[in-house]
């Protein structure tokens, strides 16, 4: 019996690790199964966790976490195994981007803007190593798997004409996923559970308007994703090999 391919992968240890296969483009292809794997912070996996990762085939991992955010931490598990790449493409850097919500208490659309405008180098950096010989399967990760990561997966399937609200769909599912790391474990007695719906969730942290709001964006700027990943250096080349990676 075969088994389809699914989602989200649930591993002990991080809670919104899932597959961009399976979505269809606006010329009617389909994006690969099992070949880019976005996730939160895997760091620190147990084995069994681990072995399913080694078992789905991921060849390289890409940290998109910052220098201070890996050493804060006492071990990182994937960056050990001998048969793993792993390659830190520190996003963010130190520059004083402004990821926080606005006064209404939302995510504001012009952080993901700045960071776009901000660090093309290192979004670059991140998919030429994908292009790179025997790199795939890949899993990528910041800490929760939803902005850094969410950009780079916006920026991939763009690139291969997934509908734009499909993207936005794709970046909210985080919503349906990370509640679960709040309700295990930053749940306090004296908060009100209604704030921790994934409803509550989506609308503060990850809501579909700010993802759209993005790609108009790279649209009326640098005309699509395309134009976006050239405008920093990515080559013809390294496109056309991400383009074959993520399409049947």
């Amino acid at each position: 019996m075969t088994t389809l391919p699914t989602r989200r992968i649930q591993i002990e240890g991080a809670y919104n690790v899932r597959d961009l296969g399976g979505y269809e483009t606006t010329d009617g292809r389909y994006t690969k199964w099992k070949m880019f794997i976005r996730g939160d912070d895997v760091s620190t996996l147990p084995r069994s966790s681990q072995d399913v990762l080694t078992d789905f085939g991921v060849r390289t991992v890409i940290d998109l976490r910052g220098v201070r955010e890996i050493d804060s931490q006492e071990d990182n598990v994937l960056s050990k195994l001998p048969h793993i790449r792993y390659c830190n493409v520190d996003i963010v850097g130190d520059m004083p981007l402004p990821f926080q919500p606005n006064i209404t208490g939302h995510k504001a659309p012009k952080s993901y803007r700045n960071m776009l405008d901000l660090c093309g180098d290192k979004f670059r950096d991140t998919l030429a190593t994908m292009a790179e010989t025997d790199a795939l399967p890949v899993l990528f990760h910041c800490v929760g798997g939803q902005d850094r990561t969410g950009l780079v997966s916006a920026i991939l399937l763009g690139l291969v004409g997934v509908p734009n609200e499909t993207i936005a769909e794709d970046y909210t599912l985080t919503a349906e996923y990370r509640i679960d790391a709040y309700l295990g474990s930053n749940l306090q007695p004296d908060t009100d559970p209604a704030q921790y719906t994934s409803e509550a969730y989506r609308a503060r942290n990850c809501p579909p308007d700010v993802m759209l709001d993005t790609l108009d964006y790279l649209e009326e700027r640098y005309g699509g994703v395309e134009g976006y990943v050239k405008s920093f250096g990515l080559t013809d080349e390294q496109i056309a090999t991400l383009l074959d990676a993520l399409l049947t």
